[in-house]
């Protein structure tokens, strides 16, 4: 396995972009269209420890290292196909750090800026409850906060994408959703809970972040782009497409209205309830 210093990239990292989000925020279409300007930092789930992404990373670089006690597990896990690791605990805590270390280093783009994405659960799993915080990297942080006006159709967007293990439109199905109001009810708790989280962060570190919305991503793409690029110091040219696309069908449609009859108390978290038709597609 290669030492990890050997592997830094010549780009100082001279900016944070955060973009803190909540599942099915349209959070991976906006990082996808970000990562397609070269300009704005790779941003990624890099707090996200259960990803391919995250496996692969630790394979060529060989950071975090699970704690020598652990290793045994680590190959049985792996030989049954699941992660070396089970949760965060099982990473060496120096070892994690110089992971932290590494991905600004290596996804750093030309213009010195490093970007992450994470949901809130991620951030506090990964980072909070370990011990650090954005502050980590020793450079300014440009904060973007992305949320989504009809929570409802989140919420659906959510269970659906469980019932399927499809994340975003690269990963194929292998399930057909259903119906499920009991679980939309809880997504739409969870939703809740972690905006909810979010804010209080913002408030008790005195952070004002650039909130967008998924329908206004979705309604009016460059501008919405232009205003984080802006917050970053540069320009936008041309919006570079998407590796995503929306995952919406007719059945999301239907769930709604199906699960606002049946939950009633819940209908001003919807579409209906905001007045945005854009609200209809999915991330």
């Amino acid at each position: 396995m290669p030492n990890w210093s050997s592997r830094l990239a010549s780009v100082e990292t001279r900016q944070l972009l955060v973009i803190a989000s909540v599942e099915r925020t349209g959070s991976t279409l906006l990082c996808s269209i970000l990562r397609g300007t070269k300009r704005a930092g790779t941003p990624i789930e890099y707090l996200n420890i259960y990803t391919r992404n995250f496996a692969n990373f630790q394979h060529r670089h060989g950071v975090p290292k699970i704690k020598l006690p652990l290793r045994p597990l680590g190959w049985l896990r792996s030989a049954s196909r699941r992660y070396s690791w089970r949760n965060i605990s099982w990473f060496e805590q120096g070892s994690y750090r110089r992971y932290l270390e590494q991905i600004a280093a290596v996804n750093t783009t030309e213009n010195g800026v490093f970007g992450i994405k994470m949901h809130w659960n991620q951030y506090e799993r990964h980072m909070l409850d370990v011990g650090t915080a954005v502050d980590f990297w020793k450079v300014p942080v440009a904060w973007v906060r992305i949320t989504r006006r009809d929570e409802i159709r989140q919420a659906i967007s959510f269970v659906r994408a469980a019932q399927t293990e499809s994340w975003n439109s690269n990963m194929a199905a292998t399930k057909e959703p259903m119906y499920d109001g009991p679980a939309i009810a809880q997504a739409l708790d969870r939703i809740a809970h972690e905006n909810v989280q979010w804010s209080n962060y913002f408030a008790s570190n005195n952070i004002s972040p650039l909130h967008i919305t998924y329908e206004e991503l979705i309604g009016d793409t460059p501008a919405t782009i232009g205003k984080i690029m802006n917050l970053i110091g540069e320009q936008l040219g041309e919006i570079p497409p998407s590796r995503v696309r929306p995952q919406s069908d007719s059945r999301n449609g239907q769930f709604a209205t199906q699960f606002i009859a049946e939950y009633p108390q819940h209908a001003h978290r919807g579409a209906f309830a905001s007045g945005d038709s854009s609200a209809t597609l999915e991330p």
